[in-house]
């Protein structure tokens, strides 16, 4: 006799929960009979819809990393949603009273993106079908255990209450749930291995202490932010091209940021939202190989290419601006030869490389300090010109990471190589393409003006805990720290202990493929479909976003269209309910 009550659970609701819980709802609106079900969802906070990230509750100076126009929660994909959908730029004019014009180019805070995925959230909540019950579950899911075909989920260490779940979305994304035990049995108040939300992470952190930060991205930048701005400091502008940062005394007294490479992030800035393709290379070899089955490795054969279509968008804006004529559509053989020709008329001007944006030399005869920071204020001075070559060549993998995209997924890469782009790579393209607003940077250079942020050991210190101080080393150079924070978001997952897909009986439903001594990452089918420890895809269950990107490349947290396994898990997880109900014997 088939059950007659069905549940569904989505496991993570930051907004790839909501987007799962929205094409859910729109899929059930469409069918004239279903019975009572509930749908479960599971977040560790109360910030449903919105995850950390996103959470309405932090401060207005934790912003986005692009414009407005680029945020809609509209679905890209059948049926429309049970409400009209508006986009982030739609719903801010009638909040602001600005036109969608100017909002389109604004670039909001974070907060006032989750008040946008809460409205909508909370719609759907009071639109949805009577039949259908809607349970939240603040609570954090660390065992997930098969039983006849349905799921049994374990939370703080004890089964939830005999609920067994017939279908089951996980969106795990960038939180503390993907990151490991062995990692947080390490943390105490002086190390720091996730700092959203700052709240709660950072307030252990004393005033005028001093503070070492994994990390010189977004994360880090953040976090740089709530330890001065949060702290009361604050910015204010002394001409037209600078911050000053006045003190608290409630921030640190230094922070020193580092990385393996000691290089910045690369900011954006307004004339980004102009940037146009103007260069195809990349495109033009996939297009080609789509006529075979051969694998490419990713570092002698794909990434030559990026860096021409890199080349490219560089002298297309930089010939442009030079009123210098040339037929953009010719072979990247042809273009090389116009470049030098170029160069020997002009032979005063730099030659521009790929290698020169991806791997900066910075010209530290002074100091890795001020090394970093004429590395920035490079990048302000450029994103403020109209037309930046160096910001087109350095915004071109934006373009060309869709391409890149179907080789990733279709598994044309080397294994060899998709562990190289995953360890290496990755994290480079996001530093040079997806880096945050130009006004985040110049609060960066106000802080390092003001003796607070310092980042003499940036590149590749050595690290070493003596009881409670950490020691920064770097040749004929060292400092006591008194606290250690990771400013990353965590990516892949621990060989031995990630807190949900790792766990007790969880091993059965989840497979790993080894990237490193440290990390692993899921295996899944290209709808999503985790493949347990037998090599079966497990079709009642479906990965969205950061825990899929073992087979499917950069999960973009808001990104409706990219990557959608939410839409056919519903449209599956539907036709299930229905074959379910027609089952019941009563």
């Amino acid at each position: 006799m088939a059950h007659s009550n069905f549940n569904i659970g989505i496991v993570g609701f930051g907004p790839k929960g909501f987007y799962g819980f929205e094409r859910l709802i729109a899929t059930l609106h469409e069918q004239p009979e279903i019975p009572q079900i509930t749908i479960h969802l599971f977040n560790e906070s109360e910030a449903f819809a919105t995850g950390w990230v996103y959470d309405v509750e932090q401060p207005d100076y934790l912003l986005m990393n692009y414009p407005n126009q680029y945020i809609s929660l509209k679905p890209f994909t059948n049926p429309a949603p049970i409400l009209p959908i508006c986009t982030f730029t739609e719903w801010r004019s009638k909040q602001t009273g600005n036109s969608e014009a100017f909002e389109n180019t604004q670039i909001a805070p974070r907060k006032e993106v989750g008040l946008y995925l809460n409205y909508f959230f909370d719609e759907l909540c009071r639109l949805s079908d009577s039949r259908i019950t809607i349970k939240k579950h603040i609570t954090k899911v660390e065992n997930i255990e098969e039983k006849d075909s349905r799921f049994l989920l374990h939370t703080n260490g004890t089964p939830l209450n005999n609920i067994l779940l017939d279908a089951l979305l996980i969106t795990t994304g960038h939180s503390p749930a993907i990151s490991s035990k062995l990692q947080s049995a390490k943390a105490d108040e002086f190390t720091i291995p996730f700092v959203y939300p700052f709240a709660e992470k950072l307030k252990h952190i004393q005033s005028q202490s001093t503070v070492a930060l994994k990390g010189i991205g977004l994360t880090a930048i953040d976090t740089i932010l709530g330890l001065t701005e949060g702290r009361s400091g604050y910015f204010k502008q002394t001409n037209a091209n600078q911050l000053t940062y006045f003190k608290s005394g409630l921030e640190p007294k230094t922070i020193f940021p580092f990385s393996r490479s000691g290089v910045p992030i690369i900011p954006r800035g307004e004339q980004t939202t102009r940037l146009k393709q103007t260069s195809f290379y990349l495109k033009e070899f996939v297009e080609k190989s789509k006529s075979n089955n051969h694998q490419f490795d990713f570092e002698s054969e794909v990434l030559p290419i990026i860096k021409q279509d890199i080349v490219a968008a560089f002298y297309h804006s930089f010939f442009e601006l030079n009123n210098f004529k040339f037929d953009a559509a010719i072979k990247y053989a042809q273009l090389e030869q116009i470049i030098e020709d170029f160069h020997n008329l002009y032979p005063e001007l730099d030659k521009f490389t790929a290698e020169a944006l991806l791997y900066p030399q910075l010209n530290s005869n002074k100091g890795q300090h001020l090394a970093a920071k004429n590395y920035w204020e490079f990048w302000i001075r450029e994103n403020q010109k109209e037309n930046s070559p160096f910001v087109a060549a350095a915004a071109s993998w934006r373009f060309l990471s869709e391409d890149f995209n179907y080789l990733y997924i279709r598994n044309r890469l080397t294994k060899a190589s998709k562990t190289a782009f995953q360890q290496t790579y990755f994290g480079l393209f996001n530093r040079v393409s997806y880096g945050p607003p130009v006004t985040n940077i110049a609060k960066m250079i106000a802080l390092a003006d003001a003796g607070i942020l310092d980042f003499s050991f940036s590149q590749s210190p050595s690290v070493d805990r003596i009881t409670k101080n950490v020691t920064l080393s770097i040749p004929n150079k060292k400092i006591d720290i008194q606290y250690l924070v990771d400013a990353r978001l965590p990516r892949g997952f621990s060989s031995n202990s990630s807190v949900v897909f790792n766990s007790n009986t969880s091993t059965n439903l989840f497979s790993f493929e080894k990237k490193s001594e440290i990390y692993n990452e899921l295996k899944c089918t290209q709808e999503g479909h985790p493949i347990d420890s037998s090599g079966a895809a497990i079709k009642s269950i479906v990965l969205y976003g950061t825990p899929t990107e073992e087979t499917l490349f950069d999960n973009d947290t808001l990104s409706r269209k990219h990557n959608d396994t939410a839409t056919q898990w519903a449209k599956n997880t539907v036709a299930q309910l229905t074959k379910s109900n027609n089952c019941i014997t009563l």
